[in-house]
C-alpha cells in the first residue's frame, strides 16, 4: 500500500505528461486529416495512444477499458470475374485504390474513431488537471515548507516565486506556513490512488463502450458531433481539392512542354478521383447523384477494303494506333474535360472555407481551457525555468489578435468569448461544407447535352436489353409448350383415337385409356398454369404486389417476414418486375445464403417504389455476369431502376431495388 501511494504522483505526472503530448500532437494529426492519403495512418495514431491509456488506466488504477472498436476484417473489394475490382460502380485493375477508400470509410464508420476524437481533445483541458492535482499539492506543500527557511526563501526569491508563497498585507505565523505546506504534501500524497481511479473512470467514459449520457440524451451531442463531421469532411474535401489543384499546375507544366497532349494524359489520369469527390458530395451534401459526366469512348472502325484503319483523316495499319490516335480526340473533344480543369484550378478558392470552421471550433477550445490549460501545464514548467512568469490573458490576445485594453479585462473573459467562438464554428461547418459540395456540383455535374446523350445511350441499350428479354422470354415459352402441354395434348389426342377405335369390341381397355388421357390433361393444365404463372402470377393481378409477395413468402422454404406500407399499387410491370426480383432473392437466400430467417420491406417513398430484402446468411455474395442478379438488373434498368447488393463477409446481406413509379389508387382486399 505503501508502495502505491508513494508512486501515485510520479504516475499521475506521467498521465499529465501524456495530456501534454495528446495535446500537442492534436493539431497536427487534426491538420494532417486533410490530406486524404494520410487519414487512415492518422487514425492509427490515435488509436494507439488511446490504447496506450487504456493500458495505463487498467496497470496503475485497476480500471479495465476494454477496447469499442468494430470486430471483424476490413472489408476488401470484390474481383469480378474479369481480373477488374469494383468499388461504387467503377473498375480498377489493382485493388490498392479501392482498398484505401473502404477502409477509410470502415474507420469513419465506427462510433469509437469520434469518441477518441473527444478523447484526444477533452485530454489536456480534464484528464490533465485531474492527473496533476495530487503533484500539484505536494509541490504547492513543498514551496510553502521551503518559504519559511531562510534558504529557502532565498531560494524562491531567486526563482521569482516568493509572491506565490508568501501574503505582503498580512503576517502568518511561520509555523502556520509550515503546517500548510506539511498538510498540502499530505494530502497530495493521500489523494494520488484516488486521483488516479478518477482518471481511470474518465478514460472509461471516452474510451470504452459507450453509455447514453444527458448530452447525448437532449441531443447536445448529436447536434456537436454534426458540427464536427461536418468540419473534417470539409477539410477531407479541401485536400483533395488541393491535390487537385496540384494536378492543375503539374497540367498547365505538361502543356508547355508537349502542348494538348500533356492535357490530356493529366486529364485522364485525375477522372477516378474526380468521381470519388463526387461520390462524396453527393455522400456528404445531399442532392441528387453526379453521374459520370464523361463521353463514351468511340469504337475503332472496321478495317477499310485496303485492311487500313480510318480515323478522321488518317488511315493506320493496325487497330492499336487507330485506337491510340483516337484517344487525344476523345479527351480533348469531350466537354467534361475542361470544366473538370474549370473545377481543379478554382476548387481551392471555395474549398479554403473549410479554414474557418476549423479555426474558430480551435480558438474556441481555447478560449473555454486556457485559463485552466496555461498555469498548470505551461506557465508553471516556464516560470520554474525562467522565473517570467506570463499572464495567460496575453496569450489568448495573441491568439485572438490583440483586444484592446488588455490590462483592464479579466482573464475569465476568455472563456465566454471561446464558448462563443467555438458555438459559432459548429453552426457554420454545415453551410460551409454545402457551399463546397455546391460549387463541385455546379462544375463537375454533367451538362444539359451530356446528360441528354447519356439519356439517350441509356434508352437505346434498355430498349436493346429488353428487346433481347423479350425474345428470350417468348423462346422459353414456346419450349415450355412444345415440350410440356403440347406433348401431352398430343398424347391426349392419340389416346382418344385408340378409345374410339375400342369402344364397341373392348369398353374395359377403352375405360382404362380415357382415365389415363383425363390424367394427362391435368398435367397438362397445371403446366399451362404454372407456365402462365410464371409470365404474370394471377394472385399479383387480384391482390396486389403486397399480397403477392406474402403468398410468395409462404411457399418459401425460410420463415420470411414482410412488412408492407403502400398507399396504392405500382403499374402492372413495375409490381412484376419487383415480385419476380423478390422471388429470385428468397431462392438465392434459401440455396446459397445459409440464412435462417429473411425480411422483405416493400414502401413507396419519393416517388420511388423501394423494396428491400435481408437475410442473416454467411454473406459474400458477389453479381456475376449471366447469374440470376444480373438478370434482375437487366429487367430494371427497363424502367430506370437500381439494384443495390451490400454482402460482406459473415452477413447480412441486403438486396435493394428501387423502381421510379407512382401508385394509383388502393385496391380494396377481399379478404
Amino acid at each position: 500500500m505503501f508502495r502505491s501511494y508513494a508512486l501515485a504522483p510520479l504516475r499521475c505526472v506521467a498521465l499529465a505528461l501524456l495530456a501534454v503530448f495528446g495535446f500537442a500532437a492534436s493539431l497536427p494529426l487534426m491538420t494532417a486529416i486533410g490530406a486524404v492519403v494520410t487519414y487512415p495512418h492518422v487514425l492509427q495514431v490515435v488509436r494507439r495512444l488511446a490504447g496506450l491509456s487504456r493500458w495505463l488506466a487498467r496497470a496503475w488504477s485497476g480500471i479495465v477499458i476494454d477496447p469499442p472498436y468494430r470486430e471483424g476484417p476490413v472489408p476488401l473489394p470484390p474481383r469480378r470475374p474479369d481480373g477488374w475490382y469494383e468499388h461504387d460502380g467503377q473498375l480498377f485493375k489493382t485493388r490498392h485504390y479501392p482498398a484505401f477508400f473502404l477502409r477509410m470509410q470502415w474507420l469513419s464508420d465506427d462510433p469509437a474513431t469520434a469518441r477518441d476524437w473527444m478523447w484526444l481533445v477533452l485530454l489536456a483541458p480534464i484528464g490533465g488537471l485531474v492527473a496533476l492535482l495530487a503533484p500539484a499539492l505536494i509541490v504547492a506543500g513543498v514551496l510553502l515548507a521551503a518559504s519559511v527557511t531562510g534558504p529557502g526563501r532565498r531560494a524562491l526569491a531567486d526563482t521569482g516565486l516568493t509572491g506565490l508563497v508568501t501574503w505582503p498585507d498580512l503576517t502568518v505565523p511561520g509555523w502556520a506556513v509550515l503546517a500548510a505546506g506539511v498538510a498540502a504534501i499530505v494530502t497530495g500524497v493521500l489523494a494520488g490512488p484516488a486521483l488516479l481511479r478518477a482518471h481511470g473512470r474518465w478514460a472509461r467514459t471516452w474510451l470504452g463502450h459507450p453509455g447514453l449520457t444527458w448530452w447525448q440524451s437532449s441531443g447536445i451531442g448529436d447536434w456537436l458531433r454534426r458540427g464536427g463531421h461536418d468540419t473534417w469532411k470539409a477539410a477531407l474535401l479541401l485536400g483533395l481539392s488541393l491535390t487537385g489543384f496540384a494536378v492543375f499546375l503539374l497540367t498547365v507544366l505538361l502543356t508547355l512542354v508537349s502542348g494538348g497532349f500533356g492535357i490530356a494524359w493529366v486529364a485522364y489520369a485525375i477522372r477516378p478521383m474526380l468521381n470519388h469527390y463526387r461520390r462524396l458530395c453527393v455522400q456528404w451534401g445531399g442532392g441528387d447523384p453526379l453521374p459520370d459526366p464523361y463521353r463514351q469512348r468511340e469504337a475503332v472502325p472496321e478495317p477499310g477494303p485496303d485492311g487500313r484503319y480510318r480515323v478522321g483523316r488518317t488511315l493506320y495499319a493496325t487497330r492499336d494506333g487507330a485506337r491510340r490516335a483516337g484517344f487525344f480526340p476523345w479527351i480533348l473533344g469531350d466537354p467534361a474535360t475542361w470544366r473538370d480543369l474549370a473545377w481543379m484550378a478554382t476548387a481551392p478558392l471555395v474549398a479554403l472555407l473549410a479554414v474557418v470552421p476549423g479555426v474558430l471550433i480551435g480558438a474556441g477550445y481555447f478560449g473555454l481551457f486556457w485559463q485552466a490549460l496555461f498555469w498548470p501545464l505551461w506557465a508553471v514548467p516556464f516560470g520554474l525555468v525562467t522565473g517570467v512568469w506570463i499572464s495567460p490573458w496575453y496569450i489568448w490576445q495573441l491568439f485572438t489578435l490583440g483586444l484592446p485594453a488588455a490590462d483592464l479585462v479579466p482573464g475569465w473573459v476568455s472563456i465566454p468569448i471561446g464558448l462563443a467562438m467555438g458555438l459559432l464554428g459548429v453552426l457554420l461547418a454545415g453551410p460551409v461544407l454545402r457551399l463546397i459540395t455546391g460549387w463541385a456540383r455546379l462544375l463537375l455535374a454533367p451538362s444539359r447535352a451530356a446528360r441528354l446523350t447519356q439519356r439517350v445511350e441509356h434508352l437505346a441499350q434498355t430498349r436493346a436489353e429488353a428487346v433481347d428479354a423479350q425474345s428470350a422470354e417468348l423462346r422459353r415459352i414456346e419450349r415450355d409448350l412444345h415440350d410440356g402441354a403440347q406433348a401431352r395434348l398430343v398424347a391426349v389426342g392419340l389416346s382418344l383415337g385408340t378409345v374410339e377405335q375400342l369402344m364397341d369390341r373392348d369398353p374395359a381397355a377403352a375405360r382404362v385409356l380415357l382415365a389415363q388421357a383425363r390424367e394427362t390433361s391435368a398435367a397438362a393444365l397445371a403446366e399451362l398454369r404454372d407456365l402462365v404463372r410464371g409470365i404474370h402470377p394471377p394472385v399479383l393481378a387480384e391482390r396486389g404486389l403486397a399480397d403477392a409477395v406474402r403468398a410468395l413468402a409462404l411457399d418459401a422454404a425460410l420463415p420470411v417476414d414482410v412488412r408492407a406500407e403502400l398507399a396504392g399499387q405500382p403499374p402492372a410491370p413495375v409490381a412484376t418486375a419487383a415480385y419476380f426480383a423478390v422471388a429470385e432473392a428468397l431462392t438465392n437466400a434459401a440455396r446459397h445464403a445459409q440464412a435462417s430467417r429473411v425480411g422483405v420491406d416493400i414502401r413507396h417513398t419519393g416517388g420511388l417504389l423501394r423494396v428491400t430484402v435481408t437475410d442473416d446468411g454467411r454473406g459474400g455474395a458477389v453479381p456475376s455476369d449471366g447469374g440470376g442478379l444480373h438478370g434482375l438488373r437487366r429487367r430494371l434498368a427497363t424502367f430506370d431502376g437500381t439494384l443495390a447488393l451490400h454482402s460482406p463477409q459473415g452477413g447480412p446481406t441486403v438486396l435493394t431495388l428501387e423502381i421510379p413509379c407512382a401508385l394509383s389508387s388502393p385496391r380494396t382486399s377481399t379478404s
